[in-house]
């Protein structure tokens, strides 16, 4: 590992210099990559098989349900296995899924892929989350943080570029999913060069307690630390509102600016993109910021000013000044986003935290469901200037009540004690 020179503060370049670190970071934006060519492909194969937005949107539905109701349980066996084999293990088999996917001329059969390809993927995921404090200084995990952060919202941008260019190229979405099977390979490639060190030895039980017990041990670790209990609600808070905004945004684009469908649809492009290109700009200022500013600040205030902009869209302003709006909202975004993750990182000790992150996702995962839904009909009845205004006034007003009722202040104190020691089978 790499080692910060002493009386200086943690940089960027101490990230980079750590081969094992950007081993996993290479091979994981290479699989981003190709993760963004099959968001865009599967649907539009599904909708050219069938001829129906029903049986497309039901995938997203079908690829939802490992999230909540398996992911939770994911991080059970990532905390029971070596997590090295989980990672090169889980991503074989998602290429072989994927690559399926490209072969298949059933939609039942892909929905069964696009379910396992979740499942794995939600299997995947607390694995990841779980290894980043093994391969790195405690001191270096904001910026290591913040440099995932900024790469996976280059893929936002870089990515549905890259799937048009392909779909082009080749007449069609099903090459996008050959093309996503080689990124898992080269990920794959990338992860067997990494040095893992060796788990530490825990003292086992005679017996292993049950699956379940080793479940409920990460959500009451989880719901028992007041810092994770306050950053987990914040980022429910964050997943309803982001349903709801990018609900609201689509409808906003093609009703509210009187544009044609093509011009609609290109606006809405350049929206996502420029959300994207401000949490860029805000995660590279606060990864190298992160000793200067007060993480609450961060947190409370860019959630509520992130709020206020989506508010000012009240004004109806012109295609240039939405766009700007939208970038703008990112930047603020940002503040919640390589804080939180570091809050995780920091807050879970190495034993449970495969079980701790696979709970966060499946929450997550249930209010982006509960936000689609609540956006759907608000939308569908009141408009997307109503539904903008929900989504602002839940930033607004929610932040600064989760944080009174959460006492997120005082959790978030610089000044932190120790990590508690993690429940195991043994303690009574």
């Amino acid at each position: 590992m790499s080692q910060t020179v002493p009386g200086n503060g943690p940089a960027f370049r101490d990230v980079v210099r750590n081969r094992n670190y950007m081993l996993l970071w290479l091979g994981q934006t290479v699989s981003q990559l190709g993760d963004a060519l099959t968001i865009v492909a599967l649907p539009l194969l599904i909708y050219s098989m069938t001829q129906s937005v029903t049986s497309m949107t039901l995938t997203f539905v079908i690829e939802s349900v490992p999230w909540i109701f398996i992911g939770p349980f994911a991080g059970v066996l990532v905390d029971r296995m070596n997590r090295r084999t989980v990672l090169i293990g889980v991503d074989l088999l998602r290429a072989v899924c994927v690559a399926m996917i490209f072969f298949s001329t059933s939609v039942g059969f892909i929905y069964v892929l696009c379910f396992l390809t979740q499942t794995l993927a939600a299997i995947f995921a607390p694995a990841r989350s779980a290894v980043i404090p093994e391969l790195i200084e405690r001191e270096l995990y904001v910026k290591a943080i913040g440099l995932s952060q900024s790469s996976f919202q280059t893929v936002q941008i870089v990515g549905p570029f890259l799937a048009t260019g392909v779909i082009a190229l080749f007449g069609g979405p099903r090459a996008s999913f050959l093309a996503d099977t080689v990124t898992f390979l080269v990920a794959v490639s990338l992860t067997l060069m990494i040095q893992f060190p060796k788990q530490a030895e825990k003292a086992a039980p005679t017996q292993r307690p049950s699956f379940f017990k080793s479940f409920g041990e990460g959500a009451s670790y989880l719901f028992g630390h007041k810092v994770l209990r306050y950053v987990t609600m914040i980022n429910l808070l964050k997943g309803i509102t982001q349903s709801v905004v990018l609900t609201s945004s689509v409808l906003y684009c093609k009703t509210q600016l009187q544009m044609s469908a093509e011009s609609s649809d290109r606006l809405y492009s350049v929206v996502v993109a420029a959300l994207a290109i401000g949490i860029i700009l805000g995660t590279t200022i606060i990864s190298s910021m992160d000793k200067k500013i007060d993480r609450r600040f961060l947190i409370i205030g860019g959630l509520m000013f992130q709020g206020l902009t989506f508010l000012s869209i009240q004004f109806h302003p012109g295609p240039i000044l939405l766009v700007g709006l939208y970038g703008l909202s990112g930047f603020f975004a940002s503040g919640a986003l390589t804080p939180v993750s570091a809050c995780y990182a920091e807050s879970t000790p190495n034993e449970v935290r495969g079980r701790v992150y696979s709970v966060v996702n499946s929450l997550i995962r249930v209010a982006l469901a509960v936000g689609y839904f609540a956006a759907g009909m608000i939308g569908e009845r009141f408009g997307a200037l109503t539904l903008l205004t929900c989504g602002g006034l839940l930033l607004v007003l929610a932040t600064p009540l989760l944080t009174v009722v959460l006492r997120g202040f005082s959790a978030l104190s610089p000044k932190q004690p120790p990590l508690p020691q993690a429940p195991t089978a043994s303690a009574k």
